[in-house]
């Protein structure tokens, strides 16, 4: 959809307007609505879309422009006919007659519609004034919009809109930092995170054209979900391309409105880093006195009620004027700037006077000025506003030594320098051999070739001969290609670029440590420098570990992972390092089965650096994500994965969308909601375009498999983890997967497959101990079911089941023996050994009771985490396991046992959400007991049984007793099985 055509939000507006329309409507009464904003608010847009929504309404238009103001009568002749404004008097008296006469005449509904009334004439807004007063019993809708101004014109029809019944003002503001969030979701059907909804409304400014144009460029098929893309679209706004142009257009309208000082003002204003004072302007234009008036008359400003300071109103319209202003008059506004302002701002003002005119200062002294700027926020902790300064230092002087420092700036900063600036001047101009091949590299990384950046990085280069900042420039471009091909299974290839740029670090880290004067950098402290090339260091020995994970135990890792974090953490300002360090740790634990430890490394990087490492943090919340639902905690690992995919654009790197879009799947899936899952976005239309790589088969293998188990199709679950089982993905490691993998084989009719299934679990020496255990034990108990061998079948089940219940949770709130970490698993554990006694009944009668106590469990836990197709599946077992020990001698069971035997299935998964009391008591209120009834059979008084009933309506959602007989209906069994 284009931005011409697509309407954002101002929903509450749009409810009022129909409000006022719904009243002429019905009453045939007047209403009259001034829409008021700045430019580009989206007045005009707010109005077609409400009149859109009236249909059979007959519409009459009159538009303005600046021009109009000097035509008297112009507006008010245009609400005529066209026959009679050629012939219209130029009294107010007469021409309001005549339209007073013509609107009397108006029977049916009709909207009038004035647009950009602030160019109204003076005649006109009499006669408009004046046949809005009067005019009554007429089924019409006058709607005006207007620029925020202080034309007295103006003012009498905010009093009207403030005083009259039947008229209304509508002001519109750009939308806030939270109204983007939910724009950006509506509209993309992507997740947005609050950062990076700061970061579109910083460049938009929540104007709905630059937003339009954001949503745009994140729904174009042909591009890839990545921070990029939306870098891309907020690039092209900062250099006024797209909707920034029309907006400046506007703007400079407003601004050529106003008389010569007014718009040095506005000038001084839109340049200056901070709010200014009158006096502050006065002395920097020369003059001895301003019109404060004409200024705030402008629209265009605000001012501060505190301190009386003034600033342009949005940073929009800061942009659009400095974009208008001629060069000369920009050049001297900011050089008299620079010598009232001091520091970081001076600098700034320096900069950009030297860049639009050379010859005011001496390139070689603005530069210098530049870098003691950058020198000052770097030490103090301000990357972006180093990266900022760096960046106007090569533009002013690109030379080799502004290149190194804008390149040392990007990294510190976590992002990317400009590469469509830096590439070919690199190329072609004196550059370190290092620092040149580096940002080569870089730019091939982010085209997406990685051979090429591997052949920029494999160069002969002498890398004890580089500066810090361009070895450290070249570290950082190994780390992002060793990220990039370690998750593509193709590490191999950089192993011996990452060991030799490993051992220049550690000299590195020796010369700083000796405080080597030859080492010392002016944008960074000794301590920052030493910060970042230990940081880099081992970030690159833990790919190095990586790379050998399959033949390691992974205890072994985790001891290396521990002697790395011993190291960075003597370093302060390594804290994205040790993040980095944590969350592969847990990965790696995580698919090894120590769940435990892995939740641990996981909490610690997402609670204590959320902001430090937003990759990292990303990762862990998809990890995260899969302990938490092997642990059953499915609410809790649906929050984190959607956290996880709002982050997606704000991370410059591609490996994490289908990580993270298929992880927000997971939940869904399992509870067989996927298709139907209410969110604030959808990501079914973006997921297609991220899973053609190997973490995205892997990925959607997994999801696949589950969404599969929940529906009982064993051929889906068959295909989806063999799929996911050839992708060389941490992901597809888990031993557990292979638990889905047997269980389908069995029901599919492969049971002959299983021992083959069973070998190669055995001969797994990743997994840990007591997981592998579990799953040989499960697999042969499957694999025993398959052979007909009821009885060995089910000792391996009841020794898997052992297992399994003795696992830690990974909260102190998991019950002890609920399966822990595996909760999920020890259910499915359940309908196995269910649906063996009721395959083996006549060698396992005994073991009924036990096996429907185990699956009754399991129905309350599937209950518990929505997974209702799950809950059906235990349901179907229960009963039949209910039907085998029914005329047995009765035993004291869990209420849920006793449930009357035609009760629907989705009764059955209802009243598993309440207590053994309320259910018992809902039971007996289903058979039309009144609550004295229920307190005289259960000896309970009426209060007590009141408050038990409101309690069991309140949790099953019902308003009324007779709602709660009719759910409690019996059913026949053929529609129980369907339920």
């Amino acid at each position: 959809m284009s931005t011409s055509t697509r309407f954002l939000g101002r929903q509450s507006e749009l409810e009022v307007i129909a409000a006022a329309a719904e009243a002429v409507h019905t009453s045939v009464a007047p209403r009259f609505l001034l829409i008021e904003g700045p430019p580009g608010v989206g007045k005009t847009s707010l109005l077609n879309e409400a009149v859109s929504r009236l249909p059979g309404w007959s519409r009459a238009n009159v538009y303005l422009d600046p021009a109009d103001r000097e035509i008297p009568g112009y507006a008010a002749t245009h609400l005529l006919r066209k026959p009679q404004r050629y012939r219209a008097p130029c009294d107010v008296e007469e021409l309001a007659a005549l339209v007073q006469e013509q609107a009397d005449a108006i029977t049916e509904p009709v909207v009038l519609v004035i647009e950009d009334m602030q160019w109204v004439d003076p005649l006109s807004s009499d006669v408009i004034f004046q046949t809005l007063r009067e005019i009554e019993d007429i089924p019409m809708l006058s709607m005006v919009t207007a620029r925020t101004t202080r034309r007295p014109e103006m003012h009498r029809l905010i009093r009207f809109t403030e005083t009259a019944g039947e008229a209304l003002r509508i002001v519109l503001e750009p939308f806030t930092r939270s109204e983007v969030r939910d724009l950006l979701q509506e509209h993309t059907g992507l997740p947005i995170s609050s950062n990076v909804a700061a970061r579109v409304h910083d460049v938009t400014g929540g104007f709905p054209s630059y937003l339009n144009h954001v949503i745009d460029r994140l729904t174009t098929l042909d591009d890839a979900i990545t921070a990029d893309a939306l870098q891309a679209a907020l690039r092209e706004l900062d250099r006024g391309e797209g909707p920034a142009e029309a907006q400046r257009l506007l703007i400079s309208q407003v601004f050529h409105e106003t008389t010569e000082d007014v718009q040095q003002m506005l000038a001084l204003l839109a340049l200056a880093r901070y709010p200014l004072s009158v006096h502050e302007m006065s002395t920097l234009l020369g003059v001895e006195s301003v019109d404060v008036q004409a200024l705030r008359d402008s629209s265009l400003v605000t001012e501060a009620m505190t301190s009386g300071r003034f600033s342009v109103k949005y940073k929009v319209f800061e942009r659009c004027l400095v974009a208008d202003l001629n060069r000369e008059l920009r050049v001297d506004l900011q050089m008299r700037l620079s010598r009232v302002e001091s520091g970081i701002a001076s600098a700034r003002h320096r900069a950009g006077a030297v860049l639009l005119d050379p010859g005011v200062e001496e390139p070689a002294e603005t530069v210098e000025a530049l870098v003691q700027a950058a020198r000052a926020a770097s030490r103090i902790g301000d990357t972006a506003q180093a990266l900022e300064l760096s960046r106007l230092a090569f533009e002013v002087d690109r030379s080799g030594s502004t290149l190194e420092s804008l390149s040392f700036a990007a990294m510190r900063a976590g992002t990317k320098i400009d590469v469509d600036a830096t590439v070919s001047w690199a190329q072609s101009h004196e550059v370190h051999p290092v620092l040149r091949r580096g940002i080569l590299a870089r730019e091939s990384l982010i085209r997406g070739d990685l051979e090429a950046a591997l052949g920029f990085l494999a160069g002969g280069v002498d890398l004890d001969a580089a500066t810090p900042k361009a070895l450290l420039c070249y570290a950082d471009t190994v780390l992002q290609a060793s990220r990039t091909s370690g998750l593509r299974g193709s590490y191999w290839h950089l192993l011996n670029i990452a060991a030799r740029t490993v051992q220049a670090l550690l000299q590195l880290e020796g010369r700083i440590q000796a405080d080597d004067p030859d080492v010392h950098t002016r944008i960074a402290t000794p301590e920052q420098l030493l910060a970042e090339t230990r940081g880099l260091r081992v970030s690159l020995q833990l790919w190095q570990s990586l790379e050998g994970i399959e033949d390691a135990q992974p205890q072994y890792f985790s001891h290396e992972v521990q002697k790395l974090l011993d190291e960075v953490r003597m370093v302060p300002g390594t804290e994205s390092a040790q993040m980095a360090l944590l969350v592969a740790r847990g990965s790696v634990l995580r698919t090894a089965g120590h769940p435990s430890e892995a939740y641990a490394d996981l909490v610690t990087a997402i609670e204590n650096w959320p902001g430090r490492n937003r990759r990292a943090l990303a990762y862990a919340q998809v990890h995260m994500t899969y302990l938490l639902f092997e642990a059953g905690l499915w609410s809790e690992a649906q929050l984190l994965a959607e956290s996880a995919a709002s982050e997606v654009l704000d991370i410059s790197e591609d490996n994490v969308a289908p990580v993270a879009f298929n992880a927000v799947h997971l939940v869904p899936a399992a509870r067989g909601h996927r298709e139907a899952q209410s969110w604030s976005f959808d990501l079914r239309a973006h997921v297609g375009r991220v899973t053609d790589t190997s973490l995205g088969h892997a990925g959607r293998g997994y999801v696949d498999a589950w969404a599969a188990t929940a529906a009982q199709d064993h051929e889906k679950v068959v295909n989806s983890i063999l799929g996911m089982h050839v992708e060389l993905s941490t992901w597809s490691r888990a031993a557990t997967s292979t638990v889905l993998l047997g269980r389908s084989l069995l029901h599919s009719g492969r049971a002959q497959a299983l021992p083959a299934l069973i070998t190669k679990v055995r001969a797994d020496e990743h997994s840990s101990v007591p997981h592998r255990d579990y799953v040989l034990r499960h697999l042969r108990g499957l694999a025993a079911l398959g052979a007909g061998k009821h009885a060995a079948a089910h000792e391996h089940l009841i020794a898997a089941m052992s297992v399994i219940t003795a696992l830690p949770g990974l909260k102190s709130a998991h019950v002890p023996g609920d399966g822990g970490a595996l909760s999920i698993y020890r259910g499915l554990l359940a309908l196995d050994l269910g649906h063996c006694v009721v395959q083996g009944l006549d060698t396992l009668q005994d073991k009924a009771d036990e096996a429907a106590e185990s699956v009754l469990w399991a129905a309350s836990m599937f209950q518990g985490c929505g997974a209702e197709g799950l809950f059906h599946q235990a349901d179907e077992i229960f009963r039949t396991l209910r039907k085998v020990t029914a005329g047995q001698a009765p035993q004291e069971r869990p209420r849920l046992v006793d449930l009357p035997e035609g009760l629907s299935s989705k009764a059955r998964f209802a009243l598993t959400a309440l207590t053994t009391r309320e259910r018992e008591i809902a039971l007996m209120v289903g058979q039309s007991l009144t609550n004295k009834d229920v307190a005289e059979e259960l000896v309970l008084s009426v209060r007590t049984v009141e408050y038990h009933v409101a309690n069991a309506l309140g949790k099953l959602g019902l308003d009324s007793r007779h709602a709660l007989r009719r759910m409690l209906q019996l059913e026949d069994e053929d529609d129980l099985r369907t339920a």
